[in-house]
């Protein structure tokens, strides 16, 4: 047997307007204009039709006043949400400010993971130079509540952020280790070049919330282009030049991604 669950509040609201709107217009027509109409304008017609549906009427009148409550309702928890929302959002530039300092460190780190492993076998066994950086704490508190007040696409837009950021943090949490005298397996260059990307990716979406979170620009849902790559690129201090292959990898990932989108 299938589950229903329960409706959320506003998926009620826009039943009850999409259904009651047509039912109050076609009430309002019948009872207030076709009533003159049939009864070519005797008052007496018309009023003995009011009062032969009267409970209909006192029925639709209380219909109409919820309807109207319900909007009321919507409307001041919209504006509350939307209030809440800016409070929110007024320590957003301050968190991507962290990540991106976050993201030099972990380029720093993926640099050289990238050198070191283009090396001949025998001279990987060392420890690397780059310390492993320390992912900020505030961020999350704050994508948090930004999450929680802000739009659908503005939500989806830092819950992606806060997913790639996991990923992120997952792999290259194991790259100091596998750069040690004991490392059971070794890191290939082309596993850096889809970390390095990965990377790239986080700082483009960043940079693309710059503006909207200092208010200076509406919001955009787009997946990054090639220029945005290539601003992240050189934001990281990363040059394609150095890195073989990194520049075609990052065009056919975003080709791809339109693909997938358009479909």
């Amino acid at each position: 047997m299938r589950h229903i669950g329960i409706l959320e509040p506003e998926v009620v609201i826009e039943l009850l307007n999409r259904i009651g709107i047509p039912v109050v217009t076609l009430y309002g027509l019948s009872m207030f204009l076709f009533p003159w109409i049939s009864g070519d304008g005797d008052w007496n017609y018309v009023h003995s039709v009011w009062h032969n549906w009267q409970g209909l009427n006192v029925g639709m009148l209380a219909f109409v006043s919820s309807l109207i409550a319900f909007n009321i309702g919507r409307y001041n928890a919209e504006r509350q949400r939307e209030r809440e929302f800016i409070a929110a959002k007024v320590f957003l530039p301050e968190a991507l400010s962290e990540l991106t300092e976050y993201f030099k460190l972990s380029a720093i780190l993926l640099s050289e993971a990238y050198e070191r492993a283009s090396e001949p076998r025998n001279n990987r066994r060392r420890e690397l130079a780059a310390a492993l950086p320390v992912p900020p704490k505030e961020y999350k508190t704050i994508f948090s509540r930004c999450i929680e007040k802000a739009d659908p696409e503005v939500g989806s837009y830092l819950a992606y952020i806060l997913m790639r950021l996991q990923v992120h943090n997952s792999r290259i949490s194991g790259i100091p280790d596998s750069f040690t005298v004991g490392a059971q397996m070794l890191v290939a260059p082309q596993n850096i070049l889809t970390y390095l990307f990965r990377l790239a990716e986080l700082q483009a979406l960043v940079n693309n919330l710059f503006e909207f979170a200092r208010g200076m620009e509406l919001f955009v849902n787009e997946y990054p282009r090639w220029d945005d790559f290539r601003n992240a690129y050189g934001n990281l201090d990363l040059w394609l030049d150095d890195y073989d292959g990194l520049q075609g990898f990052t065009e056919r990932a975003i080709a791809r991604h339109k693909v997938v989108k358009s479909t």
